[in-house]
């Protein structure tokens, strides 16, 4: 959130940009977390962007991946099923809300063993 609230003065200036901020499925679950303060956080991220969405021709969007395969990940980890989200997924998300401008204040789900979906 605060990066985006950096970069906005900038964009708005400019009279045009593009925001994605990516948050997790924890912010979206409803059942109790291991970590209260990260899922908070990520919900508010989640709410935050759909807020915003358009502002000055600034557009704002948000990619909520679930558990993504990072150097981080153990090899159990890397075998569970379904498959952890490939990193070049969130990136291909990142990329595709970039690109299009009718997506303003959408976000990107990337749920484990199903299809991308729009949010």
């Amino acid at each position: 959130m605060l990066a985006t609230q950096a970069a906005l003065p900038h964009m708005r200036a400019a009279g045009a940009g593009a925001v994605v901020n990516v948050a997790s499925t924890a912010g979206i679950e409803s059942t109790p977390y291991t970590s209260p303060e990260y899922g908070a956080a990520k919900a508010g991220l989640v709410r935050f962007t759909s807020a915003l969405a358009r502002v000055d021709g600034v557009r704002v969007n948000c990619v909520i991946p679930d558990w993504v395969a990072t150097e981080r990940v153990s090899e159990a980890e890397r075998e569970t099923d379904p498959p952890l989200i490939p990193l070049d997924a969130v990136a291909d998300g990142v990329l595709m809300l970039l690109r299009d401008d009718a997506l303003a204040g959408r976000a990107l789900l990337l749920l484990r063993g199903e299809p991308p979906r729009l949010l």
